[in-house]
């Protein structure tokens, strides 16, 4: 499995997007979030207005979705039980598929 940046280096659109909600967010008093959360919440709020513009029959510009993804690019889904059971245990990333799979099956277990 190959490596997750789940917070990229921003490029300038997306630093731009990000000064400014920090300085709407810090006109209001001393900021309460983390930068990480801040990227969350700024690609959220971009993804889902895309999703209302693809609603109401428009598109939306890559570019868009690249800006969103570069504030924050959330992990992959973890392996399904059959990316697991085809996974060539004789590879790395074999290997690390069943992990992966097994490290779910743990998480499910906790209370």
């Amino acid at each position: 499995m190959s490596q997750h940046e789940e917070f990229p280096e921003l490029t300038p659109e997306a630093l731009a997007a990000y000064h400014a909600a920090v300085n709407a967010v810090s006109k209001l008093g001393p900021i309460s979030i983390s930068s990480a959360d801040l990227r969350r919440v700024l690609a959220a709020s971009l993804r889902e207005a895309m999703e209302q513009t693809r609603l109401a029959g428009h598109c939306c510009p890559n570019y868009f979705v690249a800006i969103a993804n570069n504030l924050h690019s959330p992990p992959p889904p973890p392996p399904t039980l059959a990316q697991a059971l085809a996974a060539d245990l004789e590879t790395q990333e074999g290997v690390e598929t069943v992990s992966a799979f097994l490290a779910t099956l743990r998480e499910a277990g906790q209370p």
